[in-house]
């Protein structure tokens, strides 16, 4: 199955910490063998894109996995480890304080919150559940059939 989460669909947020936005792309609560739409603060996964616009500390999660991936223009210090290229990354426990530096100007940071009780690992080996996000595409997707689907640059793409 592939869902195309449209960029209009996106909700804006606050951070936590209230020192800047993320927008929402979708979150998730685990149900049976599937994952349904959630809302409010009870979720087990939540993807979103967090516009970084100066340095200083970020919100934190506890009980949640937060997996962050550079994919803005600019490189961004977290605490002692270095983001320079876009698909850099960390994985931390939720948390775990973080204190973000910016030299070179604002960026974007993919989110990633996991429930810690769900024991998922993003980027590693078999699921039982795979779900995979493509997310900044140029503008086609190959279906099985050989037609493609043109998709607008900044939407989510969900294949499950």
């Amino acid at each position: 199955m592939m869902r195309t989460i449209d960029r209009a669909a996106w909700r804006e947020q606050p951070w936590k910490n209230g020192r800047g936005t993320t927008l929402e792309i979708v979150r998730w609560r685990a149900s049976g063998d599937s994952f349904a739409s959630a809302d409010g603060d009870d979720y087990d996964v939540r993807v979103s894109l967090a516009e970084v616009t100066s340095s200083g500390a970020f919100s934190t999660f506890p009980g949640y996995r937060r997996h962050t991936f550079l994919v803005g223009p600019a490189p961004i210090q977290l605490g002692d480890i270095s983001l320079i290229v876009p698909g850099d990354h960390i994985e931390i426990p939720g948390e775990t304080a973080i204190e973000a530096t910016l030299s070179a100007g604002p960026t974007r940071l993919l989110n990633v919150l996991l429930r810690a009780a769900l024991g998922v690992a993003v980027g590693r080996g078999h699921t039982a559940h795979p779900v995979r996000f493509t997310f900044d595409l140029g503008t086609q997707l190959a279906h099985a059939s050989d037609s493609p689907e043109t998709i607008d640059a900044r939407d989510c793409v969900w294949i499950a």
